[in-house]
């Protein structure tokens, strides 16, 4: 981990121009790439800088979608009772209405009051958060069925990705049918954290909520980019596309 020390690494500002930053825009790529590869999803933002941020920028970018298609009214986000207690509290901070989703005797989503939770919201339902393997460490069978239900009724899957580790080279989150998992890269892969970080809570997502992931923070919450945290690269180099310049 020496060469995170160099200042090659840890002293690029976040938003030097392109040119002078080939070799950080070719790392954070490839990275993307691989993650692409892993997950099962197409496109990736490595903005937010822990899991808390990277549940928001989800959530935010699900938020975006609904309202993309003219559903911006829908809010209610469906929580397992078994659930990371950052699920509830993320979509809390994004206005949502949370609705807890009863677990059967042995920890599994009751796919009953599943059914029965989102017939009740179907007009305003949002999204679920659902973690897999679930909290308690169980591959749970119905997993797939959970995400195909959420759909039929017009809301997104989110699948925390904090048990990643436990889902690499057996399935993914694309396969199961997720729409959108932020991965805790400084756990499941290693990259140091604690004593003030780094941190890193990147994003993934299908292909139809690519468009709404963070943008570039010069833009603001008032411009067409939200950000969670200082640009990455990939999104300095999208709002350059469009004409905009560093300063």
């Amino acid at each position: 981990m020496i060469p995170v020390t160099w200042p090659e690494f840890g002293s690029i500002h976040p938003f030097a121009p392109l040119d002078q930053a080939a070799g950080y825009t070719a790392l954070a790529d490839d990275l993307k790439k691989k993650l692409c590869e892993i997950t099962g999803y197409d496109e990736f933002s490595l903005q937010p800088n822990s899991g808390a941020s990277g549940e928001y920028a989800g959530l935010i970018a699900i938020q975006r979608y609904h309202e993309s298609r003219g559903e911006g009214h829908r809010n209610v986000c469906l929580i397992p009772s078994s659930a990371h207690g950052t699920n509830p509290a993320t979509a809390s901070m994004v206005s949502m209405k949370v609705v807890v989703v009863k677990c059967d005797d042995n920890g599994n989503i009751d796919t009953d009051d599943l059914a029965a939770k989102i017939e009740k919201h179907r007009d305003n339902l949002s999204s679920i958060m659902i973690t897999y393997p679930s909290t308690h460490g169980v591959y749970e069978e119905h997993v797939k069925e959970v995400c195909e239900m959420v759909h039929e009724a017009g809301g997104q899957v989110y699948l925390d990705g904090a048990n990643m580790n436990a889902q690499v080279g057996l399935t993914n989150p694309g396969f199961i049918g997720s729409d959108v998992s932020h991965l805790n890269l400084h756990k499941t892969f290693c990259i140091p954290h604690g004593g003030g970080g780094p941190g890193m809570g990147p994003i993934g997502v299908k292909s139809h909520l690519a468009p709404f992931l963070p943008g570039h923070i010069e833009n603001g919450v008032e411009g067409e980019d939200y950000a969670v945290s200082a640009a990455d690269l990939a999104a300095l180099q999208s709002y350059q596309s469009r004409g905009h310049t560093s300063r």
